[in-house]
């Protein structure tokens, strides 16, 4: 990788001195009919040769390459002009070898899969082993190279995926597993009120998100470790194949979750990092707008001189990982783009940051004797100045704090599914546990009591002449419904047919049901059949496939019938294989998301250390 850096400092110190000179070595007197290296060329390199001090031959050998490939985008200019055969340069990445450059020649209408195709012969390589990249996109095989953004003389990324044919199984492994991945974060969101699993921002608070973009938020975090444990074995070709996905998922969210987290950025900052270990970042010019886009984002969320994390976790020295990739990432890029004093600049900041991240592993494997893991013990030493004490009650009074908040969160939760349970009073107030638990203790049932005191507006006295002298106005005069309530399901669980036309759809319910697919008229009728209750109603959809009879229109259908049979006696085989299947799922999404805390934030800073000597020496 040394020498392709040398040559590439090289080209960007000679295209330099060509544009501050204004040359143009595709015009005479530089250029000869045969491409051969003219007197002209010969005396320039003299000229450079002497002004960069470098060797005469080796000068000559790069103006004459840089002369051969303006001459080539010349005439690949003319020849799309004339023809409409784009030229398209591919640079592929082969593991274990030198990068390779070729050129194929397309017709921009042409399918993606025609490019495919077309490299995966050129290079001798199985199609299903390729991977077109353009821009940070993939390129998809059923769409126009037009449609994808292609034009002529762009540069094109092509990596391998695999070798050995248990390479290649591992590949269709990983496709099954992206796959699986999708239908998991698909299953979870849909019961995201069951609490399968929890979404939090920096401080540990509770994300809450509509199905849709919970899924995609879901699938993204899968896919972008999965990403990460791919670059974690040096595997960057697959690594950025999923980060890419990754970050086409995260877009499908909206641009307010995003802003609350950090987990895009540490994307755009790990697309980048596969770039330059792939040996693509001079020709990726995707690279700075995604680094460019991660700098804005760290800066909402940690403030413009970090003090958010400071107040959050009482100092920002984990955090300085990400600060300190990010310097040293925009500086190789500003390096690759010749502004030398800009990525001088950012190399030392990068240098500095990695200077105060470095601690002793000694202090490290002590901290892992006590629980911690290395991830945690590196952060701590980090966050405490390299004080193994220190370090170790700040990591127990952190996981404290977020423990506490979590238990905090889950109560606020389990408080609003019981208020929720309850319902409102005819006049819109919340119904009053207290009073609930006070007509309970008289012996009423708990769903009596509730119906009562939503009719009386909360004035116990007045609940209790009702279910005495008007129980019947208490069972059917409603029209907000009571939940099912598992802790006396067995009390005052009879409903007619005609309540269910009383039954008034929850809004929120029914834009949930929309999220998962189902039209707005079967969500209504599916919460009237099931009293609002959002797992009877998705399960009675998913049964249905999707065509309810309302119970107010046609109250004596067998369908309608049965599903409020359904609602009165719920399918307990039916909710245990759901919770089954959740779990399942759940299990095997955590083995995708690392859930431990700030792990995206360890480094041992080995590469690190060895790319900033790299590219300081060049400079």
């Amino acid at each position: 990788m040394e020498t392709n850096l040398q040559h590439e400092d090289l080209l960007i110190k000679l295209r330099a001195k060509l544009n501050e000179d204004k040359i143009k070595l595709w015009e005479p007197p530089y250029i000869q009919p045969d491409n051969g290296i003219s007197q002209s060329l010969q005396e320039l390199a003299k000229k450079y040769s002497t002004a960069l001090s470098i060797d005469l031959d080796t000068i000559l050998q790069g103006l004459h390459e840089l002369q051969l490939h303006s001459v080539d985008r010349s005439k690949a200019n003319e020849e799309y002009k004339e023809t409409g055969f784009a030229t398209l340069r591919i640079k592929a990445t082969i593991p274990g070898e030198r990068p390779k450059i070729m050129k194929v020649q397309k017709k921009l209408y042409v399918m993606g899969s025609d490019l495919i195709t077309a490299v995966a012969e050129e290079i001798g390589m199985a199609q299903i082993r390729l991977k077109l990249i353009f821009n940070g996109k993939v390129i998809k095989p059923t769409s126009s190279l037009e449609e994808q953004g292609i034009k002529n003389g762009v540069q094109i990324m092509a990596l391998i995926m695999s070798k050995t044919p248990d390479e290649v199984k591992k590949e269709d492994e990983m496709y099954l597993e992206m796959k699986s991945t999708r239908e998991d974060a698909a299953l979870l969101s849909k019961y995201a009120d069951e609490d399968y699993m929890k979404l939090e921002d920096q401080s540990g608070k509770a994300i809450e998100l509509p199905a849709g973009e919970r899924r995609a938020l879901l699938v993204g975090l899968a896919l972008h470790e999965r990403g990460r444990a791919a670059a974690r074995r040096q595997d960057y070709s697959r690594a950025l194949v999923l980060l890419l996905d990754a970050d086409r998922q995260l877009s499908e969210c909206s641009s307010s979750i995003l802003k609350s987290v950090d987990n895009y950025a540490v994307l755009q900052l790990d697309i980048a990092w596969c770039y330059l270990c792939l040996q693509s970042l001079s020709s990726a010019t995707d690279a700075a707008a995604r680094l460019a886009r991660a700098e804005a984002s760290l800066l909402r969320i940690y403030g413009e001189q970090h003090q958010t994390v400071a107040e959050l976790k009482g100092n920002l020295a984990t955090e300085r990982v990400l600060l300190m990739r990010l310097y040293l990432l925009q500086g190789i890029v500003a390096y690759h783009q010749n502004k030398r004093a800009e990525a001088r600049q950012l190399l030392d900041k990068a240098e500095s940051e990695l200077n105060l991240l470095r601690v002793d592993e000694t202090s490290v494997c002590a901290l892992v004797e006590l629980g911690w893991s290395r991830a945690q013990a590196r952060g701590g030493l980090r966050a405490a100045g390299g004080d193994r004490d220190r370090a170790h009650l700040l990591l127990a009074a952190r996981r404290d704090a977020r423990r506490d908040l979590r238990r905090r969160a889950s109560d606020d939760r389990r408080r609003a599914r019981e208020e929720r349970k309850r319902g409102l009073c005819a006049d819109g107030s919340a119904v009053s546990p207290q009073l609930v638990r006070g007509l309970q203790a008289m012996g009423y049932t708990r769903r009596r009591a509730t119906l009562a005191l939503r009719a009386a507006n909360n004035r116990a006295a007045e609940a209790v002449r009702l279910i005495q002298e008007q129980p019947e106005l208490v069972s059917t005069s409603l029209s907000t419904p009571l939940l099912a309530d598992s802790e006396d399901s067995s009390d005052d669980t009879e409903t007619t047919s005609s309540d269910v036309s009383l039954v008034e759809p929850d809004n929120k319910l029914i834009a949930e049901l929309e999220a998962m697919g189902y039209e707005s008229e079967e969500a209504k009728a599916a919460l009237r059949v099931t009293n609002n209750s959002l797992d009877e109603a998705a399960n009675l959809l998913v049964a249905s496939g999707g065509h309810i009879v309302d119970g107010a229109a046609n109250p004596t259908d067998p369908s309608t019938s049965a599903a409020t049979s359904s609602k009165k006696k719920p399918n307990k085989h039916k909710k245990s294989k759901r919770k089954e299947e959740c779990e399942m799922a759940l299990e095997r999404l955590s083995s995708a998301i690392r859930t431990e805390e700030d792990d995206h934030l360890d480094t041992t800073l080995i590469e690190e250390e060895e790319f900033l000597a790299q590219y300081k020496s060049l400079l």
